[in-house]
């Protein structure tokens, strides 16, 4: 009796065999063009099968599903995008979507660059579109992850400031919300290793300024200057006029008030925006703005948490990346002539002109 039915196992895989051919699994066939083919979160063999087929990567529908439910991959389906070809043998389409390297695409951050900027370079490599990333970037989620909240602290309005400047490896099928989190891991990473400063700083700690302020404080640093070496002088006329109560009055948060209300800037700063109250117009306004104004790298950071000892109070662009210091307004407003008002001055001179060793990077 034992052996008949061994017999009966046998005859049925035997069927099944015939009707699964090694030609329906593609053993025998040559792969053709290229095809990447994207696996979602939550698919399944059973589900990619019929797209398998109709993307032309598999043969047989039912060949491959019975191949899967035969030999039972030892290893889950990885989610991205995966680089197959048509007409490809069911055991390496398996191989490929268990074993293999999602693709990845390389995306770079600059130092200084703000939230639209950096949703824009998403949009334009295909990763999201820059309406999405911005409201990703106002999430709870991720904004509960920065490392400067305190217990009691007002919230930010979104992880600006907090998309530290790297290269990063991402994959289409990343959510906004996911790159938004990833970004926001990557300057936790950073930040451990200046935590301790912010505690010793005496900068931070004559001030009083918490750390998200120290960040907000950063990122002005980092969009005030081209030159790297003048960080510390930037962040020192900063802090010189925090502590006397003078405005900030710095172009760049104006900037910064009138891209965060149009969504965009036209590259133009003109006389009305200096004259609008924002909430990050310190020409306007006491103190520091309502949040960062830009995402700034570690070495700007630094600079607020160590800024050189100086009386300056003012400054005024070279207009090749440098700046003139001065102590006093009637300095300053000499410097401004020279500078800014005296056309021979300007032309031909540009921030690009600095050595590639002395720009902020």
């Amino acid at each position: 009796m034992k052996i008949i039915n061994v017999f009966i196992v046998l005859a049925v895989i035997a069927g099944a065999l015939a009707g699964i051919s090694a030609w329906n699994l593609g053993y025998f066939s040559v792969p053709g063009e290229e095809v990447v083919f994207t696996v979602h979160k939550g698919e399944n063999f059973a589900v990619l099968a019929k797209r398998l087929k109709a993307e032309g990567v598999i043969q047989n529908e039912r060949a491959f599903r019975w191949y899967v439910n035969f030999f039972r991959p030892g290893k889950s389906l990885k989610r991205g995008e995966f680089p197959l070809y048509k007409n490809m043998a069911a055991p390496r389409v398996v191989k490929a979507l268990t074993e293999g390297k999602p693709m990845e695409y390389k995306v770079t951050i600059p130092e200084g660059y703000n939230l639209f900027q950096v949703a824009d370079i998403l949009e334009n490599q295909g990763l999201s579109t820059k309406a999405d990333f911005l409201q990703a970037a106002k999430h709870p989620d991720a904004i509960a992850l920065l490392p400067t909240l305190r217990a009691g602290e007002k919230r930010p309005r979104s992880i600006e400031g907090y998309i530290f400047p790297d290269t990063y490896l991402l994959q289409k099928v990343f959510t906004p919300l996911e790159i938004a989190k990833l970004f926001v891991l990557r300057f936790r990473e950073v930040y451990q290793g200046i935590s301790a400063d912010l505690q010793a700083s005496s900068t931070v700690n004559s001030l009083k300024l918490s750390p998200h302020e120290v960040i907000i404080l950063a990122s002005i640093v980092e969009k005030e200057t081209g030159a790297a070496q003048e960080r510390p002088l930037i962040a020192s006329v900063f802090v010189n006029r925090l502590r006397k109560k003078m405005r900030l009055q710095t172009d760049p948060t104006v900037i910064y008030g009138v891209w965060s209300a149009q969504g965009s800037w036209d590259g133009n700063i003109r006389r009305r925006d200096l004259n609008t109250p924002t909430d990050y117009n310190t020409y306007q306004m006491s103190g520091l703005p309502a949040g960062p104004i830009a995402n700034p790298g570690i070495n700007a950071i630094r600079a607020v948490l160590q800024p050189v000892e100086s009386d300056y109070l003012f400054f005024v662009s070279r207009n090749n990346g440098t700046h003139i210091f001065s102590k006093d307004f009637s300095t300053h407003n000499r410097a401004v002539r020279e500078t800014q008002l005296n056309p021979a001055a300007k032309a031909g001179k540009s921030w690009r002109d600095l050595p590639s060793d002395q720009r902020a990077r």
